[in-house]
C-alpha cells in the first residue's frame, strides 16, 4: 500500500508475474490501482522465457542482452522490452480476431440458409392465402422436376415413353395428366410441364375442397362448441411444418459433419471456406428440392391424415367424429423424409379411373386406430449388483460392502 506512512489516503500497488495474451486484460488489472484520485502504481516482472515472449516475441531482445553480458535473474528495465511485449500481445490479438472472424464466415453460411427456411416456416404457421399460394408453388416446382426428369433422357419428343410418363405422374403424386400419351396434343417439354402444373393445381385444390366438406361435417356435429374448425389450413399448416423441420435438422448434420473434414482441402491448394460455401449452397439446393418433393407426394398421398389429429379438432373436443378423433397413439406416416418415419408401402400403379376417384372423391379416407402397445415387463435390477465385498458399498454408509448390505 501506498501513502499509509506519510499522507492518508493509502494506495494499492499492482505487481504481477505474467503478461497476458490480451493488452485488455493487463490495462483491466492496472486500474484496479489509483481510482477515485487514490495513489497507485502497477509494474510487471516477468521473464523473456515466457510463453508470450518465446513464442511471439522477437529475438532481438535475448541477442541484445547476449552481448551486453546481463546475468542470468538481472532485472532489465528497457523501452524496448516493453515494446517487444506490445508487439507480441498485438500478434495474439490479431490471431484471435481472424479466428473469430472466420468462424463468423462460416456461420454466416448456415444462418443465411437459416432466413429462407424460418421464411418459409412462417409461411406455415400464420396460415392464410400466404399458406396456401406457398404450398402450391412447392406442388408446381414438384411436378415441373419430375417433367424435366423424365424428358432428359431423350433428345427428340418422338422418342419419348408416354406411357412411362403417365406411371411415373400416377405413382408419384397421384395425378392423370390429360393428353400426356397423345402426341397431338403434348408436343414439347413446355407443353408436358404446363398439363402436369395445371392437373396438380386441379387435384390440390380438389383435397381444399374436400376438407372444406369436412369442416362443415364437423361443425355441423359439435355445433356452436366447434367454432372455426379450419380443417384444410390446419392440415396444410401441420404438414408443411413437419416436413420443413424434418429435412432441415438432416440438413443441419450434413451441414456438420461436411465443415468437419472441409479444413483437408488445403491440402490440395484450395480455400476452405470457399469450398465450404459451395457446397454448402449446392446441399441447400437439395435440401429444398427435397422439401417440395415430399411435401407434394405427401399432400396427395393424404399422408397428413397420419399425424396426431389434435390439430384438427382445438383440444379433441368431446363428441368429434371417428375420422378426427385423437387416437391412443400417434400414428406414423410414410418413411423418406415424413415425419414419425414409419415403412413406406410398396406403390401402386393406378389406372386412370382410379386415379381421378382418388383426386374427386369427397368421402374422407377412414382412419384405422392402432392398438395399444402392450407394455413389456419390467423385472427389478438388482442395486448391488458388481459391487465387490470389500469395495465401499452404494448406500454411502463408509463401510465395506461385506460389512453393510452385503453382510445378507
Amino acid at each position: 500500500k501506498l501513502g499509509c506512512y506519510d499522507d492518508p489516503p493509502c494506495g494499492l500497488v499492482i505487481i504481477g508475474t505474467e503478461r497476458h495474451e490480451a493488452r485488455r486484460i493487463d490495462r483491466q488489472l492496472r486500474g484496479r490501482s489509483g481510482r477515485q484520485g487514490d495513489p497507485g502504481q502497477s509494474v510487471f516482472f516477468l521473464a523473456l522465457e515466457d510463453d508470450l515472449m518465446r513464442l511471439f516475441g522477437s529475438d532481438r531482445i535475448a541477442r541484445w542482452m547476449d552481448r551486453t553480458g546481463a546475468e542470468e535473474g538481472e532485472v532489465i528495465t528497457h523501452p524496448w522490452v516493453t515494446g517487444a511485449i506490445g508487439q507480441a500481445q498485438k500478434r495474439v490479438e490479431l490471431q484471435h480476431f481472424q479466428a473469430r472472424k472466420k468462424l463468423l464466415e462460416y456461420d454466416d453460411v448456415m444462418n443465411q440458409q437459416r432466413e429462407v427456411i424460418y421464411s418459409l416456416r412462417q409461411f406455415a404457421l400464420e396460415g392464410g392465402e400466404e399458406l396456401k399460394a406457398e404450398a402450391l408453388h412447392m406442388v408446381e416446382a414438384a411436378v415441373e422436376r419430375l417433367a424435366d426428369g423424365l424428358v432428359a433422357e431423350f433428345d427428340d419428343p418422338a422418342q419419348w415413353d408416354r406411357a412411362l410418363f403417365e406411371t411415373e405422374f400416377l405413382q408419384k403424386f397421384l395425378i392423370a395428366v390429360p393428353g400426356v400419351t397423345d402426341p397431338t396434343v403434348i408436343h414439347n417439354r413446355d407443353d408436358l410441364v404446363r398439363a402436369a402444373q395445371q392437373a396438380a393445381r386441379e387435384a390440390f385444390q380438389a383435397k381444399l375442397d374436400n376438407l372444406k366438406g369436412m369442416e362443415k361435417d364437423v361443425e355441423a356435429q359439435l355445433g356452436a362448441q366447434a367454432g372455426s374448425v379450419r380443417l384444410g389450413e390446419r392440415a396444410l399448416s401441420r404438414f408443411m411444418l413437419g416436413v420443413i423441420d424434418e429435412k432441415w435438422k438432416d440438413h443441419l448434420y450434413d451441414l456438420d459433419q461436411l465443415r468437419e473434414g472441409i479444413y483437408y482441402r488445403s491440402w490440395g491448394q484450395k480455400d476452405p471456406l470457399v469450398e465450404y460455401k459451395t457446397e454448402a449452397f449446392e446441399m441447400f439446393k437439395g435440401l429444398m428440392s427435397d422439401v417440395e418433393n415430399t411435401f407434394a407426394e405427401g399432400w396427395f398421398k393424404d399422408w397428413w391424415r397420419n399425424m396426431p389429429i389434435e390439430i384438427a379438432v382445438p383440444g379433441g373436443a368431446p363428441g368429434a367424429p371417428a375420422a378426427l378423433r385423437p387416437p391412443a397413439r400417434t400414428l406414423t406416416g410414410p418413411a423418406g423424409g415424413q415425419p414419425g418415419g414409419g415403412r413406406r408401402p410398396a406403390p401402386v400403379v393406378a389406372t386412370k379411373p382410379a386415379a381421378d376417384g382418388l383426386i374427386t372423391s369427397s368421402e374422407p379416407a377412414p382412419m384405422r386406430m392402432p392398438r395399444p402397445a402392450t407394455p413389456e415387463p419390467a423385472f427389478a435390477r438388482n442395486p448391488y449388483a458388481g459391487v465387490g465385498r470389500n469395495d465401499p458399498c452404494p448406500c454411502g454408509s463408509g463401510k465395506k460392502f461385506k460389512k453393510c448390505h452385503g453382510a445378507a
